[in-house]
């Protein structure tokens, strides 16, 4: 139990950890390409945006903590970690204006919700690939101290 407690809270504080960096790139990369402009609306509301992309950050990435529990079937863990992630990212991101949301043009509305599914499918992939070639390396290691042992 001790444990678990210890690995939940490492988890969301890598989430809040990801969720500011991801928000520091964002503004930065919105800031390079249309400028100040962008950024007048995150200023005069800072304290709400930065705490919006912290709560997005432990849903995204805090969530991911499902990724160490084996009673669970793979597509089930996906399918927590999306549903968790998406349910607070793309609300948080209507509130606090990340997503222009117009509720009379509802094809609009669902391109847009397409969209942030696939980009979060898009990350989940990156950090799936990562992830995946951590494990190839450290089992060729592990190989390779086996026979160095052998």
């Amino acid at each position: 139990m001790k444990h678990t407690v210890k690995l939940v809270i490492k988890y969301i504080f890598y989430g809040i950890s990801f969720g500011c960096t991801f928000f520091v790139i964002m503004c930065l990369s919105f800031f390079l390409g249309k400028g100040d402009d962008f950024l007048i609306p995150i200023f005069k509301d800072f304290a709400k945006q930065s705490i919006g992309a912290m709560i997005v950050g432990i849903a995204c990435g805090g969530t991911s903590i499902v990724y160490q529990f084996d009673r669970l079937s793979g597509f089930l863990k996906i399918m927590i970690h999306f549903c968790i992630g998406m349910g607070v990212f793309y609300p948080m991101g209507i509130y606090l204006g990340w997503i222009p949301f117009y509720p009379d043009q509802i094809l609009f509305t669902v391109l847009q919700f397409l969209s942030s599914c696939g980009i979060f499918m898009i990350i989940w992939f990156c950090f799936y690939l990562f992830h995946r070639n951590e494990a190839k390396r450290i089992n060729k290691r592990l190989k390779e101290l086996e026979q160095d042992h052998a």
